[in-house]
């Protein structure tokens, strides 16, 4: 796990760890204490159970570039969709500056998308009209694969989106945007492309996304309690949180939390990993 540090970092271990542990289940706890207690490794279980684990776009050859979406850098360069629209409502001298500092690829795609739709007053729908294609990804293996295959001709790619966009009422910022993604064969990344879309449109609003993953669904209080904790500990003056919590088994027990690009890891998987590491580690120095 990372240990997080700093006015973000301080979470209150004792009602967080409450909470971990509730979800852990009592079998795991003592399948941990044994396995501790038969290596010999005295404090292990605390020391596992306290393991946590630019907008780089700029505006060039605008005429020749799309409406509602950044004219040059590297995720837009090269590819012009004058064709489909004329217009340009969102032509000006300078992008908007991100809230967050994000990296990758994926990232100037989020902030591109988030840029044109803050000019154009559309964060919201542009992020219902991405929910909704997604939601349709995740529906239709057929779809997905579609999107994904990276053999299928873009012209092809382009035609079916366009033929997808008949169905329903999408902004031409959206459309674009998807345009442009299956011109530059990235339509796979289009999951992590609409987080960071909707990290930067929280972000933006003095919102701060914190996601729970839990092994199994948290209660009312349990939620409530997270909230609270995260609210006093995490938040900054003025923002606001807004939590999304997960179910993943496969974690076993305990929780998980993301905070932008930090990653907190109090879960019963990452337990076990540190207690094979240490195992692996006292039988190699044995």
């Amino acid at each position: 796990g990372v240990h997080l540090r700093g006015r973000r970092s301080g979470l209150r271990r004792s009602s967080i760890e409450t909470i971990a542990m509730a979800q852990c289940g009592a079998s795991m706890l003592r399948a941990l204490s044994r396995a501790a207690s038969t290596s010999g490794l005295k404090g292990l279980q605390r020391s596992a159970a306290a393991s946590v684990s630019t907008q780089l776009l700029t505006k060039a050859n605008q005429a020749a570039v799309a409406p509602g979406m950044p004219a040059s850098g590297s995720a837009f360069q090269g590819w012009s969709l004058a064709r489909f629209y004329s217009e340009d409502p969102f032509a000006g001298d300078k992008d908007l500056e991100p809230p967050v500092k994000m990296y990758g690829t994926s990232a100037k795609y989020a902030s591109a998308l988030w840029s044109a739709a803050t000019k154009a007053k559309v964060l919201d729908q542009v992020a219902g009209e991405l929910g909704q294609v997604i939601a349709l990804k995740n529906s239709d293996d057929k779809f997905s694969a579609f999107l994904d295959d990276p053999t299928v001709a873009v012209e092809k790619k382009i035609e079916g989106l366009k033929k997808m966009f008949e169905t329903g009422k999408f902004s031409d910022i959206t459309k674009n945007f998807f345009f442009v993604m299956a011109e530059n064969a990235r339509l796979a990344e289009l999951p992590t492309v609409a987080e960071q879309y909707q990290e930067l449109v929280y972000a933006s609003r003095g919102e701060v996304l914190v996601t729970v993953t839990s092994a199994i669904p948290l209660s009312a209080e349990q939620q409530a309690e997270c909230k609270k904790v995260l609210t006093e500990k995490v938040l900054k003056k003025g923002e606001k949180l807004v939590l999304d919590v997960k179910v993943d088994r496969k974690i076993l027990g305990g929780l998980i939390f993301d905070i932008g690009e930090k990653h907190i890891d109090m879960s019963i998987e990452a337990r076990i990993r540190k207690i094979e590491n240490l195992l692996r580690d006292a039988v190699g120095t044995a």
